[in-house]
C-alpha cells in the first residue's frame, strides 16, 4: 500500500509540474514607457538552441502567422541579423463594461523579435488604437497613441472614459501575453 501511494505521489507531482510549464505566462502586466513612448520588451530564454536553429523557427513562426495575414502591414527577416520585424493590426474585443456592451477597438503595433546567443528580445512598440470602422464615419480613421490610453497616467486622468481605457489596457496586455507565449511556444525545445 505505501509503495502505491509513493507511486501515486510521484506522478501527481510529475503531472503538476508538467502543467504549470505548460500554463501560459502573464509576463505583461503592466504598461511601461521609455522616453515617454510605452515600449514593451520581454527576453525568452533559448535553451538547447544555438542561433542558426532559433531563427529557422523564429522565420517559420513569423511566416505561418503573419504571411498572408490581411491585417499585417509590413514584415521584414533580416537573415544577418537574425531578426523578424512584423506591423500588423488586431481587433481587440474588449471585457464588458458596466451597461454591458464589448466593444472593439484595432490595435496597430509593431514588433521586433531579435535572436541572441542565448534567447529572443522581443519588443513590441508603437501601439496605436482606431475604433471600428461605422456607417457615416470619416474615411480616415481618428488613431489614439498607446501614451494617451492606457499608461497609468491616461487611465487615470479621465473619470468619464476611465472604464474604457482601462478594458483597453486589460485586452491589449492579454494579446501581448498571448504573442509572448505563442512566441516562446515556438522557440522552446520540448525533451
Amino acid at each position: 500500500m505505501k509503495r502505491i501511494l509513493f507511486i501515486l505521489s510521484i506522478v501527481f507531482t510529475f503531472y503538476g509540474v508538467n502543467a504549470q510549464t505548460q500554463q501560459k505566462e502573464n509576463v505583461f502586466s503592466s504598461v511601461p514607457e521609455v522616453n515617454g513612448k510605452v515600449v514593451f520588451q520581454q527576453f525568452i530564454h533559448t535553451e538547447g538552441l544555438n542561433e542558426d536553429q532559433s531563427y529557422a523557427l523564429l522565420y517559420k513562426w513569423g511566416k505561418d502567422n503573419y504571411a498572408g495575414n490581411p491585417l499585417l502591414s509590413g514584415i521584414r527577416f533580416t537573415e544577418k541579423e537574425k531578426s523578424l520585424t512584423v506591423s500588423s493590426k488586431v481587433e481587440l474585443l474588449l471585457p464588458e463594461n458596466s451597461d454591458g456592451v464589448r466593444q472593439k477597438m484595432m490595435m496597430n503595433y509593431r514588433f521586433d523579435a531579435n535572436i541572441t546567443n542565448a534567447g529572443c528580445v522581443l519588443v513590441v512598440r508603437d501601439v496605436t488604437y482606431q475604433s471600428a470602422q461605422g456607417k457615416g464615419s470619416s474615411f480616415f480613421p481618428k488613431l489614439f497613441a498607446a501614451e494617451d490610453m492606457i499608461t497609468d497616467s491616461a487611465v487615470s486622468s479621465t473619470s468619464n472614459e476611465q472604464e474604457f481605457r482601462n478594458n483597453l489596457r486589460k485586452s491589449t496586455l492579454f494579446f501581448l501575453n498571448e504573442l509572448y507565449n505563442d512566441l516562446k511556444k515556438e522557440l522552446t525545445v520540448s525533451n
